[in-house]
């Protein structure tokens, strides 16, 4: 049985939250305001949170601030003067204003504990989260954000990559899921055989929306996304510092190698302790009926148009040397992160399309299978065969 880091020390998915009060007339507003959206956006759209989580680094002499793009909230942001407490140290934080997230970097006596500051008029006085990084040392960690997956992709997304790859822990942000029940959640990852250790931490802010009214920002309607970004700067220098390696994969995406290498072996071995790899489509068409699981699905486009737009990565956080303390990891690349290596052609990062319940747009639609166009992927029925014990011809 997998053991579960939160089982001996609960406090370890705690984070501090920093939210506006309700009762008082600022909030995050979205961009192209005097637009009319559907209520859908308001609804999904994070008014209030101005950080998701306060913490100490792995090192102990600094505090990192990690939250959503403040969009209007930014001079305030800009005008930060933060105070140490018990010490009574007063400072102005670094700022960076990422890729759809706030990076603050603080450096305060390795004694205080909580942290304070003034926004806008209001004040807040908060707990500085401890760095948890030493329970992931030496481990081999897939990562994701989830939200009412079925526990059986979970189950065969985590067997895959200790199979296939030699994952060693697994990290999952859950969103709000209410499928089932967190508890349920950690009880499928401690039935995967192989696995050592896993952690379920509630990330429970307002994921966002596509905005398909405000296009002209850099990410188009993209813009509007706000639980994921921030996370992976979260989970990279709260929890990830003193990991051996980490890969950030989705429920819906499976890594494979044509050679049938380790990915964390790769990510190791990369020069500069980056690996990025190209995605592949793989079709919402099967031969089975019932459930779909990841095994069931082995077509795809022929050729290079199956290619997804997006990359993979995955990262030694021990090189971490080699990058800025504003080195920010986020859904297909690394800022701030030195890498002259490009990107891999000995993995590639198959994304079904059948394997979601999507926050934002509908994947069950069904596509027949036509020869001119699509092709059964040898490398997928190889693997799967291996792993999950399906048949190598279909």
């Amino acid at each position: 049985m997998a053991i579960d880091l939160a089982h001996s020390d609960p406090t370890i998915v705690d984070s501090t939250a920093v939210t506006l009060d309700a009762a008082k007339p600022l909030r995050r507003i979205p961009l192209g305001p005097e637009l009319a959206r559907p209520q859908s956006f308001e609804a999904r759209f994070d008014h209030s949170a101005v950080f998701y989580d306060v913490f100490r680094d792995h090192t102990g002499r600094h505090v990192y601030m990690i939250g959503p793009m403040a969009l209007n909230l930014t001079p305030l942001i800009d005008a930060l003067v933060i105070t140490g407490h018990p010490s009574g140290v007063t400072v102005r934080p670094k700022i960076h204003h990422g890729v759809q997230a706030e990076i603050l970097r603080v450096t305060l006596p390795r004694t205080d504990s909580r942290l304070s500051f003034v926004l806008d008029g209001q004040s807040f006085d908060i707990a500085i989260q401890p760095n948890q990084s030493a329970a992931l040392r030496g481990d081999r960690v897939i990562f994701t954000i989830n939200k009412d997956n079925a526990l059986e992709w979970i189950a065969d997304w985590a067997r895959f990559y200790v199979a296939e790859h030699g994952a060693s822990a697994a990290v999952i942000y859950d969103n709000g899921s209410t499928s089932y029940s967190l508890d349920q959640l950690r009880a499928t990852l401690a039935g995967v055989e192989g696995l050592a250790k896993f952690l379920v931490i509630p990330w429970p802010y307002p994921f966002g929306s596509m905005d398909d009214v405000f296009t002209g920002h850099k990410f188009g309607g993209h813009w509007a996304m706000f639980a994921q970004p921030p996370k992976f700067t979260q989970f990279f220098r709260k929890y990830a510092m003193g990991a051996r390696s980490i890969l950030n994969v989705d429920i819906d995406e499976l890594v494979f190698s044509p050679f049938r290498k380790s990915v964390f072996k790769a990510i190791e071995r990369a020069p500069f302790g980056l690996l990025r790899f190209n995605r592949v489509w793989v079709l919402n068409s099967r031969d089975e009926t019932g459930p779909p699981r990841h095994q069931h699905y082995v077509i795809r486009k022929k050729g290079v148009a199956a290619r997804d737009r997006g990359k993979k990565w995955g990262l030694a956080p021990g090189r971490a040397f080699l990058a800025s303390w504003r080195a920010q990891p986020w859904t297909h690349q690394v800022k701030g992160w030195f890498n002259l290596s490009g990107s891999s052609g000995e993995f590639y990062g198959y994304h079904f399309i059948g394997i979601s319940h999507s926050w934002y747009w509908d994947r069950t639609a069904p596509v027949a299978f036509d020869p001119k166009l699509h092709v059964r992927d040898r490398l997928m029925t190889t693997t799967f065969a291996d792993v999950f014990g399906t048949a190598r011809d279909r």
